[in-house]
């Protein structure tokens, strides 16, 4: 049952209905009024206006009895007027506003619950591109068609009982646009969302080579190599499959929409018109007059039915994109932001991992029985080749990731049980491939944390000191506020790798937590830049427990313990001297470096 096309669709609407109603009450309403009026404005004029008209005329009523019933409908007709351009003009424009944003902020808050092992699935990122992209335009969209579809369906029966009153044979006539809309309008629909899912891998290929070419980080490679030539080939094979795609679909979409267009129109207008013309001319069983009420009553059962119908294979479509935003923010992460759980308690005694090993979806194991200890503040180095798993082990520290087999226990306690915001706030990082946002310095800094203007001032200062980048913020003529990027700001600065390197430790030196992780901090910076950022982090670690990586086995000779890691195992460990003394990869990979060095 849960299965079904129709449990789906429904569903999705139920869902969309109960979105609106969350974020805009007042669009739910007004838009059911707007359709309802909508559709009685019409059927008022063009069927029951009319046939009391020529009922009047046939009695022979005085002209100005005749005239007091118009003038009251067109008052009638001149108030929902004036209802439907306020809401077209007003209630629309600001309600698509509130709608927008409150379905993205939906979105955003649920994109910062998801699993970090998500973005590897390329499955769940396609259905994730495609809520994010498209269900701003979508819920609208069925909101509209859900109201259109109640209030069309209670016109439908009024136009059903003028027609039948005068003939019952002739309600027949609505047959065709319902074939013609459920059945072709429908499957037409259904192959162009396939089509649109079929192409969204295609669509972002392109996408990335589009954001690629106007993005300013990758200018300088694009001007100085021949890589533009290979993104023309990369958007040129998308476009190619883009256009394959939708060849596969286009004939079928061809006859389906002659066949809607058809059976909505040419079948019902057409049919009618020769219907009501035989009862007059042949059969001699009709008035002119009710000939005139009949085909203005099914032109009007027309735009109607048809309405509705089209309104039914909106909401179709749109649920079957709603359905993709529905399955994302009812995704449950393994790992939720809001999991409640023990608060950690302070200082720090204890990190140990018991046995771990976790891999990336299908790539294999990227680490591989992991188990140690680390007691009190000690500074932990962790050294080898990329791809040993050292990321991988700070990663699964700080819970972004889960074990697949073992523990880790901080304290004695087992991570799992720790309240997550709570233990994450544990940890003051700096990523090596960390980000710069289009923000203030001081902002980039602070990421969202504290609210005291002075004592945030003294807080970024300090931070800025220690990574060693202060005097070339306040060179700049706004300091601590300058806007890093020119992304919003043409008075924004673009840092150097270098300082934008700098930028990502301060962040981490403005955070007062008892564990600390640099990974990869001085990877941009020259060797004298270098040896004063490992002095300030050893100097803001004094109380603190340390993790480090550095492919720079010089800047861990000072570490308490390094561990040398290769193929996702700890391969050897020990304080510098006593790995020097084994005289096993890490000395020899150290003697190499040196080596280098000294030349």
């Amino acid at each position: 049952m849960k299965d079904t096309f129709i449990y789906r669709t429904f569903t999705s609407c139920k869902f969309a209905l109960q979105i609106g109603w969350k974020i805009s009450r007042k669009r739910v309403i007004t838009e059911f009024l707007y359709w309802f009026f909508l559709n009685t404005c019409r059927l008022i004029i063009s069927c029951v206006l009319i046939r009391f008209i020529l009922d009047l005329a046939m009695k022979r009523t005085g002209f100005g009895k005749m005239m007091l019933y118009v003038w009251g409908v067109v008052a009638l007709d001149s108030l929902i007027e004036i209802f439907i351009q306020w809401f077209e003009t007003y209630v629309k424009p600001v309600t698509d506003v509130e709608l927008y944003a409150g379905i993205n902020k939906m979105l955003y808050e649920k994109a910062c619950q998801v699993d970090m092992i998500c973005y590897e699935d390329s499955e769940f990122y396609n259905e994730y591109m495609m809520a994010v992209s498209q269900t701003h335009i979508r819920l609208p969209g069925a909101l509209e068609g859900i109201c259109q579809i109640v209030a069309g369906f209670t016109a439908m029966i009024g136009t059903a009982i003028i027609i039948y009153q005068i003939d019952r044979f002739a309600i027949l006539f609505t047959i065709f646009p319902i074939l013609g809309n459920f059945v072709f309008y429908g499957i037409l629909n259904s192959r162009i969302f396939r089509m649109e899912k079929e192409n969204i891998v295609f669509q972002r290929m392109a996408d990335y080579v589009n954001r690629t070419i106007h993005l300013g980080e990758y200018a300088k490679e694009i001007r100085m190599t021949n890589v533009f030539r290979l993104l023309k080939k990369q958007y040129d094979r998308a476009v190619v499959s883009i256009q394959k795609v939708i060849g596969h679909y286009s004939l079928g979409n061809v006859i389906l929409f002659c066949m809607f267009q058809y059976f909505t129109f040419i079948f019902l207008n057409e049919g009618a018109v020769l219907y009501a013309g035989y009862r007059v001319l042949v059969s001699e069983t009709m008035v002119f007059a009710q000939m005139a009420v009949i085909l203005t009553t099914m032109n009007s059962t027309t735009w109607i039915l048809n309405g509705f119908v089209e309104a039914v294979t909106s909401v179709v479509k749109s649920s079957l994109y709603i359905e993709q935003t529905r399955r994302f923010l009812e995704y449950e992460p393994a790992i939720p932001e809001d999991q409640d759980g023990i608060v950690p308690e302070l200082p720090i005694r204890s990190v140990e991992f018991e046995h771990v090993s976790f891999g990336y979806k299908e790539d294999g194991y990227a680490l591989k029985d992991v188990h140690f200890k680390i007691e009190g503040n000690q500074n932990v180095a962790l050294a080898g080749y990329n791809g040993a798993g050292k990321s991988t082990l700070m990663k699964l520290l700080m819970r972004l990731y889960d074990p697949d087999e073992g523990r880790i226990l901080v304290n004695g306690i087992d991570i799992r049980k720790y309240q997550v915001s709570a233990y994450r706030d544990l940890f003051a990082a700096a990523f090596q491939n960390g980000r710069i946002f289009a923000d203030t310095i001081e902002e980039n800094v602070l990421m969202g944390r504290y609210t005291d203007e002075e004592y945030d001032r003294e807080r970024v200062q300090q931070a800025l000191k220690l990574a060693d980048i202060y005097e070339e913020v306040i060179s700049q003529p706004l300091q601590e506020k300058t806007i890093l990027t020119r992304e919003f700001s043409k008075e924004g600065v673009v840092f150097s790798g270098g300082q934008n390197q700098k930028i990502l430790a301060a962040r981490a030196f403005a955070k007062d937590s008892p564990i600390a992780v640099f990974d990869e901090p001085s990877s941009a910076l020259d060797p004298t830049a270098e040896y004063h950022l490992f002095e300030n982090i050893r100097k803001y670690s004094q109380n603190r427990m340390l993790f480090f990586i550095s492919h720079r086995l010089s800047s861990v000779r000072d570490a308490d313990v390094v561990f040398y890691m290769k193929n996702g195992r700890i391969q050897e460990r020990g304080s510098h001297s006593e790995l020097m003394r084994k005289n096993g990869e890490y000395a020899s990979l150290y003697r190499l470096q040196a080596k280098n060095y000294l030349s």
